[in-house]
């Protein structure tokens, strides 16, 4: 899983002010443990938490600070804590408007745990695959693939060229409502071996955003290997999301469709996440 975090915003969630300048933080298990009411099952904000690992937790480090969000790893992936401590820091370096900002960790006994900033309103995942009454407007569309483009080509431009399992589930809502890229899925991009990619591989960034682009489109979730042939000799106006209700412009949706099938495409050794990408839909957005 991506390492996503999302749940319904309460009345007397507040944000999370306390944390402004927060220096990055190795956290006791100990605090949390209580943040998380020892990590309870009830306290699981994951959208795929079958695993007793690699889950996500909401949890409340104090009242000043507010709500924090508990990614919880397998020991197995770091069984050096040394290890993770360093990559951990490394990732604590990258900061950027849309990449949800990480506080911390914690490497304690057999413990590998990362602390980040808790997004309030629910998932693009959620909100497109779920919430088919309250279809999300095609402008919000278009500034969510932007915005998620150009935090991967910010992400990339640092180093990290790689996401893991990005997917609609890795992209959250803030408090106003702005799309960000959860900052989970790039731990293990700073291990990621380049040189074992295929030619087309559906767990790289390229491959992944088309999918994502395809999400937009379509409103439905499809599993990443079947994309290229549910688009294949479509025309966008067969693919699009019919809870939009033709309410989107079909010259731009031809765009994101054509932007979509490069991405798909694209030879996984090369980045299609690149400035030109970014520039197309950022015009869209505006």
């Amino acid at each position: 899983m991506g390492g996503c975090c999302f749940s319904t915003p309460l009345e007397n969630e507040q944000p999370n002010d306390g944390f402004c300048d927060w220096p990055f933080t190795e956290f006791l298990l100990s605090d949390l443990n209580t943040a998380t009411k020892n990590f309870s099952s009830e306290e699981i904000i994951s959208e795929k938490a079958q695993d007793s690992s690699n889950v996500v937790y909401k949890g409340l480090l104090s009242e000043n600070l507010g709500f924090v969000a508990v990614k919880r790893f397998k020991n197995s992936d770091w069984p050096d804590h040394e290890e993770f401590a360093e990559d951990a820091k490394s990732l604590g370096e990258i900061k950027h408007k849309r990449l949800v900002n990480l506080f911390g960790y914690c490497c304690d006994e057999d413990e590998r745990l990362l602390v980040s900033d808790f997004m309030p309103n629910d998932t693009l995942a959620h909100r497109l695959f779920h919430q088919k009454s309250q279809a999300m407007e095609w402008s919000m569309r278009l500034r969510v693939a932007f915005h998620i483009a150009e935090t991967l080509e910010y992400c990339n431009s640092e180093g990290f060229v790689s996401y893991s399992n990005l997917s609609a589930h890795s992209v959250l809502f803030d408090k106003d409502g702005d799309a960000c890229l959860s900052s989970f899925g790039l731990i293990k991009a700073i291990r990621y071996d380049r040189s074992q990619r295929a030619r087309v591989n559906t767990k790289s960034v390229t491959y992944r955003f088309g999918t994502i682009l395809v999400n937009l489109l379509t409103g439905r979730q499809t599993p990443p290997s079947h994309v290229p042939e549910m688009i294949n000799g479509k025309h966008v106006t067969e693919l699009m999301d019919p809870s939009l209700k033709g309410k989107y412009s079909k010259e731009e949706a031809a765009t994101v469709l054509k932007l979509a099938a490069e991405c798909l495409q694209c030879e996984a050794r090369k980045s299609l996440i690149t400035k030109e990408l970014v520039a197309t839909l950022k015009s869209l957005a505006i």
